[in-house]
């Protein structure tokens, strides 16, 4: 190889090195996970935005959240196919109800 394309290489390896240890929104998301409030979880499970879990099938919350170290609050809901973040408990709800159910 000519002196220029292992520069170039070089760099390319660089880049993909750090793409590599980068976390995920995903993951990050999950890293500051905390628990919804009880009148957060009692608002998700009104709106009927839920798993049913267990051999009983007892609905669990299909909303979480996560609060990163600046104090941003993001509401998640996912399966194991898709994800959607909102700033807003009703709109995570929302986009339990009109899309994430779906991927189920």
């Amino acid at each position: 190889m000519t002196g220029v394309s292992m520069i170039g290489m070089s760099a390319f390896c660089d880049e993909m090195c750090k793409i590599a240890k980068k976390k995920s929104e995903f993951a990050r998301l999950q890293d500051n996970k905390v628990a919804l409030a009880p009148e957060e979880r009692a608002e998700v499970m009104k709106s009927k935005a839920v798993w049913h879990h267990g051999p009983n099938g007892e609905p669990s919350p299909a909303v979480w959240k996560s609060v990163d170290k600046n104090g941003k609050t993001s509401y998640v809901t996912n399966t194991h196919r898709a994800y959607n973040v909102r700033p807003t408990l009703r709109g995570a709800i929302s986009r339990y109800h009109k899309f994430i159910k779906s991927t189920a």
